[in-house]
This record gives structure tokens, C-alpha cells and sequence, in this order.
């Protein structure tokens, strides 16, 4: 039965990909074509990267191996972020697991189904990032043509499953602990001990001492690029991918498998322990789960319709939209699969804030001044694209039956609509652009500096946000309640890497001019005028597409819905 219900699985999202419905072909032609633009910028962007980086001597090396290890740091705590988000719906709380559940099949097989399922949805992100940086650095180091699938299969499989181990054990954990303790507490109790260990690592990981205070002091200078050379905590995955990559450019056979050997041993021996637990703890841990539910149910039940401070200071808004925009800020509010990953990524954004501390405050090249304000405005954005495609994009899907009940109401759907761009927008707008001069005034930048960072991010919010409405409604998923599946659905893919590249492409065109600008005023040579009005119009444009296009479409889809 296991088997049979993989192949159905498999059948089933071949016939997804390729059934033939009107519009279906140009959709798939459109996301490969989106996919393709942004693996090649992504290929383009590391390598441009990895390629400067190898000229520069000495250190160079050993920055590129420091950078793949923070960065192989960073997709792994986000992979253990989503797969414990994910695991929430997919191992827990959806109907298939229910089901499944009740047949003949044993408990590990049910968990099996539901893993693979858990490790697509929470891993596809990751790969699309991975895939150009592996390529760039094997490129860039001229590594054999054998290397590529070599180390994608003891590179990427055991990374992804590494995160996926922990994320499914954590998720079982967490519903056993909310039979003791309230799911509030317990979520937060979780989060408060992942920033602990964040921050432990760190305070005691990370050598800072260079940043602050170099000049004259080349004892600090000499201990920094010791530690470049060296790993100060060498147990966790990511030091291991570095090694071995490392190995592969030095062609040392003996340190590429024994690093190797750690990843591949590392996920063997996780799949092992995770199924002891899976024989233990899986199923009460489902039984808490659907305890949890019952309780919220009957809670819901006994609710009486109220209006209260959101409903007054959301006056300027109609009636029946103001409605629509209480239920679902109260429905964000109190759904562990929107508020709990909502509080992760603040948290890092929190952290984020907290080590923005170490960076010098003043800077005198102007080309590092601009490196490092746009490297924070494209910060932000990534930030601010994030949040659109993983709570704006599912938010008309997750409507479900909701949304035929207000076909048949006297109530537009283009109310709806645009009930879901001005909760979007008024949210993430206020949260990306306090972010964005909160970390200008830490990073000391100009007032000039501060305000461009501060127009941008207005312009992004429109323009995220109209992306992901937009596409939502032509993409929707009202089958699907889990929002975390709908974001990391085909639609969702492409309106994920749409908001990446227009992202890049925002950063690019502000960033070549203010860079120019900035040169202007050192040199007093020609001004540039030209690239100025180039910079202006060039973002007017693209705001202009990537708002109105995505508006104009969500609106004719709607419309076709409604009639």
C-alpha cells in the first residue's frame, strides 16, 4: 500500500504539472521561463562573486570558504524553520494524514508518505538558491565535470535531510509539550531557546574583533585571519560542506571523503533515530494535535461577534471591507501556521538588528558606503519578499469554500480583492520600513542615504504586494488550507522568484547611480546626469509593470470568476 500510494503521488503531480486545461501550457512555459532568468542571475551573481574573490591575495580563498560556511549556517536554520512550520500541517494537521492514519497502513509508513511530502514543500526554496551557488564556485575553481553530481548527491541530499530530521522531531516535541504546557507558552518557550543558541553561537562562533578596531593593531589583524583558516566550531553541516569543497579545489582525496562521510553519516544516523522516535512519539504527538483542535473548535463556537480596537482604527476603510480585514488579522492572529513562522522570522530580523552593531559606523570610501547601504536596502527587500510571497500570496486561497459564500453575498469580489492588498500592504509597509531606518541610523548613514532607503521600500511595498495578490488570484488553491503548500505551489514558486528579481533589479538600478553620484562629489569630475534620469526612469518603469501588471490581472481574473 506504501508503494502504491507514492506512485498515485507521483501520477498525481505529473498530471498537476502537465494536465491540459486552457491557459495551463502558457502558465508552465511562463514559470520555466521565470525559473530560468533567476538561476541564471543567481549563477551570474555568485560567480561575478567568486571571481573577484580569488584575485584578491591571500585572503581571498578564505573568505569564499567563511562566506559558504555562514551561508550554508543560514539556509540550514531556515530549513529547520520551514520543515518544523511545514510539519505542522503536513504531518499533523492534514485531512491525507487523517485518513491515512485509519487505513491498515502502520504509523512509520503514514509518517514516510507524509515526510516526503513535508521535505519537497520546505526544501524547493533552498535548492534554487543552492544549485547556481554550487555551479559558480565549481566553475570559478575549474573543478572536473565529475565533481557536479558527486557533490550534489553528498552535498545537497544530506543537507536537505539533515533539516528535515530535526524540523519533523521538533514539530513531535512541540504538540507532546502542549499537553502539559498552553501552545502560546510552548511556541514561545521554542523560540526563546533557538534565539538563545542563535545567539550563543554568535557571541562565540563568530570573530568580530576585526570590525572593530583594526588599524594599528595587527595582532587582532593576524588572529582574524587565523581564524579565517579555521573553523571554530567544526560539528555542524555547514563546516563540513565548506571542507569539502575545499578539498575539491585543493584535490585532497582524503579530506573530501572524510568530510563527505560526516554528511552522508550525519543523515543515515538522523533517519535512524528519527524513526525510533517516530515509533514512539509520533502518534500521541498527532493526538495532541487533534486535542488542540477540538479545543479551538469548541472555543470558536462560543464567540460572539465584537467590535473592538481594530475595528475602529481601521475607520477610514468601508464596512464590508472592514470586516473582512478583522477576520483575517484575528484569523492570522490566532493560527500557529501564520503567527508562529511570522515570530521566527522577526526574531531573525531582531538579530539581524542586534549585530548590525559590529559593522563600522564610519566609512570614508564611497564605494563601500554604498556596498554597504544597499546590501542592507537589498536586506530588506529580500525581507519584505519573503513576507508577501509566505502570507500575502496564499491569503485569497486560504478563503477556501469562504470565498464562493461571498460570490453569492451582495459583496464584490474585487472588495475582497482589494481587502487583501490594504492588510498586506499597511502591515508589511510599517514593518519593512522601520527595519530599513532603524538600520540606516545604526549603520551611521547619511540623511540622503536614509530617505533613498526609505522611497525604495514604499515603492517595493507596493510593488511585492500587487505581485503577490496579483498572482494569487491567478494561481489559486481553495482545496488547499495549508498556506505554507500554497506559497510553495507552482504560483507560489514563480511569484517567489518574480519578487527576487525584481528585487535585484531595484537594488541595481538605485544602487549604479547613487554609486556614481557619490563619486561626483570626491572628484568634482563629470556629472552624472545621464545616469541619474536613467536610475529614475528605470525604476519608474519597473515599478510601474510590476505594480500594475499583476493588479490588472488579479482584477480580470476576479472578474472572470464573478461572472
Amino acid at each position: 500500500m506504501f508503494d502504491h500510494i507514492m506512485k498515485t503521488k507521483s501520477k498525481l503531480l505529473f498530471r498537476a504539472i502537465f494536465k491540459k486545461e486552457k491557459g495551463q501550457t502558457a502558465k508552465i512555459i511562463v514559470g520555466f521561463i521565470v525559473l530560468g532568468l533567476f538561476l541564471a542571475g543567481s549563477y551570474w551573481f555568485f560567480h561575478s562573486i567568486f571571481n573577484y574573490l580569488v584575485t584578491v591575495e591571500d585572503i581571498g580563498l578564505l573568505l569564499i570558504d567563511k562566506a559558504l560556511s555562514l551561508g550554508f549556517l543560514a539556509f540550514g536554520i531556515m530549513l529547520i524553520i520551514s520543515n518544523i512550520i511545514s510539519s505542522i500541517s503536513t504531518l499533523f494537521r492534514s485531512p491525507e494524514t487523517q485518513y491515512l492514519l485509519s487505513t491498515p497502513m502502520t504509523r512509520e509508513h503514514v509518517f514516510r508518505i507524509k515526510f516526503m511530502d513535508n521535505l519537497f514543500y520546505s526544501s524547493w526554496a533552498t535548492l534554487v538558491v543552492g544549485v547556481p551557488l554550487f555551479v559558480a564556485y565549481c566553475v570559478v575553481h575549474n573543478l572536473a565535470w565529475f565533481y557536479y553530481p558527486l557533490m550534489g548527491l553528498i552535498i545537497f541530499i544530506p543537507f536537505l535531510l539533515i533539516p528535515a530530521y530535526l524540523g519533523s522531531f521538533f514539530s513531535m516535541l512541540l504538540f507532546l509539550t502542549t499537553r502539559k504546557i498552553k501552545m502560546g507558552w510552548t511556541v514561545f518557550l521554542f523560540i526563546l531557546l533557538g534565539a538563545a543558541a542563535a545567539v550563543f553561537y554568535l557571541k562565540t562562533g563568530l570573530s568580530s574583533q576585526l570590525l572593530l578596531n583594526v588599524e594599528g593593531n595587527l595582532y587582532v589583524l593576524n588572529y582574524y585571519l587565523r581564524q579565517l583558516g579555521s573553523s571554530s566550531f567544526p560539528y555542524l553541516p555547514n563546516v563540513w560542506i565548506s571542507e569539502a569543497l575545499k578539498a575539491a579545489r585543493n584535490s585532497s582525496v582524503p579530506d573530501l571523503v572524510f568530510y563527505s562521510l560526516c554528511l552522508i553519516s550525519t543523515a543515515a544516523a538522523g533517519w535512524v533515530l528519527l524513526r525510533e522516535a517516530v515509533k514512539k512519539i509520533y502518534f500521541p504527538s498527532w493526538l495532541a494535535a487533534a486535542e488542540i483542535i477540538s479545543r479551538k473548535n469548541k472555543r470558536a463556537k462560543k464567540l460572539k461577534p465584537q467590535r473592538g480596537f481594530l475595528w475602529t482604527i481601521l475607520f477610514p476603510f468601508p464596512k464590508d471591507m472592514r470586516v473582512l480585514m478583522v477576520k483575517d488579522i484575528r484569523l492570522f492572529l490566532r493560527s500557529p501556521n501564520q503567527w508562529s513562522q511570522f515570530t521566527i522570522l522577526m526574531v531573525l530580523l531582531i538579530l539581524y538588528l542586534v549585530n548590525l552593531r559590529i559593522v563600522p559606523r564610519r566609512i570614508d570610501d564611497r564605494f563601500w558606503q554604498t556596498i554597504t547601504t544597499f546590501g542592507n536596502f537589498a536586506f530588506c527587500g529580500y525581507i519584505l519578499a519573503t513576507l508577501s510571497v509566505r502570507f500575502v500570496y496564499p491569503s485569497i486561497s486560504l478563503e477556501g469554500k469562504s470565498f464562493w459564500s461571498i460570490l453569492s453575498s451582495p459583496m464584490s469580489p474585487r472588495r475582497l480583492f482589494w481587502e487583501k492588498f490594504w492588510v498586506a500592504f499597511l502591515i508589511f509597509f510599517l514593518l519593512a520600513e522601520f527595519v530599513a531606518i532603524l538600520s540606516n541610523v545604526m549603520l551611521a548613514q547619511s540623511g540622503f542615504m536614509t530617505a533613498l532607503t526609505a522611497i525604495g521600500i514604499f515603492l517595493m511595498s507596493i510593488s511585492l504586494t500587487s505581485l503577490s495578490v496579483g498572482l494569487g488570484i491567478l494561481f489559486p488553491s481553495f482545496e488547499e488550507d495549508n498556506p505554507g503548500k500554497i506559497a510553495s505551489s507552482g504560483g507560489g514558486m514563480i511569484a517567489a522568484l518574480i519578487s527576487l528579481v525584481y528585487v535585484g533589479l531595484i537594488v541595481v538600478v538605485l544602487a549604479i547611480p547613487t554609486h556614481k553620484y557619490g563619486l561626483y562629489l570626491i572628484f568634482q569630475g563629470k556629472y552624472p546626469g545621464h545616469a541619474i534620469i536613467f536610475g529614475i526612469i528605470a525604476t519608474v518603469l519597473i515599478n510601474a509593470v510590476a505594480t500594475i501588471v499583476p493588479l490588472r490581472l488579479g482584477l480580470a481574473a476576479v472578474s472572470k470568476i464573478e461572472t
